[in-house]
């Protein structure tokens, strides 16, 4: 009877802690102290970076986070070999050579090399650290810029809730967001650069009734820019609609530095959404829309003191399979992306606001506040600073509504 082969992130963490317990049997043996890899260098006659590599493979609290440093045949025989002539049991040392046998078996079976093999855990993001899935972002931030012709440095995407004056089972929403940085890197055609909508849990649209933070930015069909902030290199920006959507289309323009611009825009609604959970909506959320490559999107959620369930919202960052495709789909259709979840607290109030990635974001704050009719010591903020995100993805903060009183 044939053993059925283990899934592939069972099988990998398996392997992984084979060796791991392999190589604490070879270094108890002769000795060793793993915590200490420049002593152990030093006494077997070995490189540090070798040492390093194997302690770091012991002390792992993640076995996915070993896979790198795993060593290849070349180093796992020198390291070997000076175990053997320090004394180690020849069983000792056959247990690791048997281990990371077991190991090379499971990439052949399930990725082909250790190269994909890294890829795989890197998009699973199976306890990876953050760090490694920032470069495999970078890299696809590069490369996005080439193919597409176009960037940003950052991405500005703040959302205020306010409980409605007048219905307190509604709740006012204000919404300021930009660009900077961004640049052509080839002549091309039309860009839209963002796509205001709003949907409820099922993903159906909602009309949305706003008005402009800066009346000088309205144009009367839709576009909603804040002139003060944008600068005078903006070139010309259209506002088309679609359904129930906004999109601000970019026109064409200089290519390179000569035509980079920063470009705000800003609006605010009362009542258009409700307060307390429904049978259409069970979570209140807010999403930030990537449609070109970024270096950083700034993620704010202003709440109101008075709505302690926006406090903590959930981080998901879903993979969208068209520019078009507005709403998310469930977790369980595999399109949900691997992300670092660590949002800040910001405190209260347009200072605190301030970050070096956003020109004048204190003031574009305070101009928003103002529009408003808000206090902004009434209100509290937290942030999620994501770098290279993923394009094109709908990064979303997501909170659960209370039920009604």
């Amino acid at each position: 009877m044939t053993t059925p082969t283990p899934v592939f992130d069972d099988h990998c963490r398996e392997a992984v802690l084979g060796i791991r317990s392999a190589l604490l049997d070879l270094y108890s043996a002769v000795g060793a102290d793993a915590a200490r890899p420049q002593d152990v260098a030093r006494q077997f006659g070995l490189n540090k970076n070798l040492t390093w590599k194997v302690a770091r493979i012991i002390g792992a609290d993640n076995a996915f986070q070993a896979v790198p440093l795993i060593p290849g045949a070349g180093g796992l025989d020198i390291l070997l070999k000076a175990m053997a002539v320090a004394g180690a049991p020849e069983a000792a040392i056959n247990n690791v050579r048997s281990a990371v046998s077991e190991f090379d078996h499971m990439v052949e079976i399930h990725t082909g090399d250790r190269a994909t093999l890294e890829l795989a855990l890197d998009s699973m993001a199976a306890g990876w650290n953050s760090e490694r899935l920032e470069r495999s972002r970078k890299m696809a931030f590069l490369g996005a810029s080439g193919i597409w012709g176009a960037q940003a440095r950052a991405k500005l995407s703040c959302n205020l809730i306010a409980p409605n004056a007048d219905d307190p089972g509604r709740l006012d929403l204000a919404l300021v967001g930009g660009l900077v940085g961004f640049r052509r890197l080839r002549a091309g055609s039309a860009w839209p650069l963002f796509r205001i909508h709003m949907y409820q849990d099922d993903g159906t649209l909602i009309e949305e009734r706003s008005s402009p933070i800066d009346p000088a930015g309205d144009n009367g069909a839709g576009l909603r820019l804040l002139p003060d902030f944008c600068t005078e290199t903006l070139p010309d920006i259209n506002a088309v609609r679609d359904e129930h959507e906004i999109v601000y289309e970019l026109a064409d323009g200089p290519v390179g530095n000569l035509g980079t611009f920063d470009c705000f825009f800003g609006e605010y609604s009362r009542g258009t959404v409700p307060r307390h959970r429904d049978q259409d909506n069970e979570h209140g959320e807010v999403g930030s829309l990537i449609t070109a490559p970024i270096e950083a999107l700034i993620f704010d959620l202003i709440v109101h003191r008075d709505l302690e369930f926006a406090a903590n919202p959930e981080v998901l960052v879903f993979g969208m399979r068209s520019p078009k495709e507005t709403s998310y789909l469930p977790e369980s259709s595999g399109n949900l992306l691997p992300v670092p979840d660590t949002v800040y607290d910001i405190g209260h109030g347009p200072p605190n606001a301030a970050t070096p990635l956003i020109p004048r974001y204190q003031e574009i704050m305070q101009r928003a506040f103002e529009a408003c009719g808000w206090n902004p010591r009434d209100f509290y903020g937290r942030r999620l600073i994501l770098r290279y995100p993923p394009m094109p993805s709908r990064v979303v903060l997501r909170f659960p509504l209370p039920d009604r009183p």
